[in-house]
């Protein structure tokens, strides 16, 4: 039990640490400005709406790295049940995501595919996490 919530813990610190490391990387390349007010939405929008796409991509490759790599530290960890603890992982990143996408306006297409590529990056996590688990088992044989 405790190595469940280990994979799932970990999993989720690195899915988070993997967000910031990027996220950072994008906003040393994409600065954002040094007056720009984050609680004005108004603001956001626009600022948003102004980025260029490079920047943008920056965010999502943050997320979709993020459920890669978390997800693989909890199917690593737990070496057991590949879907459930790369979803569990996935699911976080995604409500992490929709929050974002929900208090910080994006453009529509944007938001629609963040949403299906964590998706995607969370199955094929899965995927991959249950090749990791095959060998593993067959390793203790």
């Amino acid at each position: 039990m405790l190595r469940k919530l280990i994979a799932i813990v970990l999993g989720i610190v690195t899915a988070v640490i993997v967000i910031v490391a990027v996220e950072a990387l994008g906003h040393s390349i994409y600065p954002p400005p040094a007056d720009l007010d984050i609680g004005n939405r108004e603001a956001m929008q626009a600022y948003v709406a102004g980025l260029p796409l490079a920047a943008l991509f920056f965010v999502m490759s943050a997320w979709i790295a993020a459920t890669f790599a978390g997800g693989f530290v909890a199917c690593f960890i737990a070496k057991q049940q590949p879907l459930l603890y790369a979803g569990i992982v996935g699911a976080m990143v995604l409500l992490g995501t929709i929050i974002n996408l929900l208090s910080i306006p994006h453009p529509l297409w944007f938001s629609i595919v963040s949403v299906a590529a964590i998706v995607a990056a969370t199955w094929v996590t899965a995927r991959l996490g249950s090749m990791i688990v095959a060998r593993a088992s067959e390793d203790r044989q």
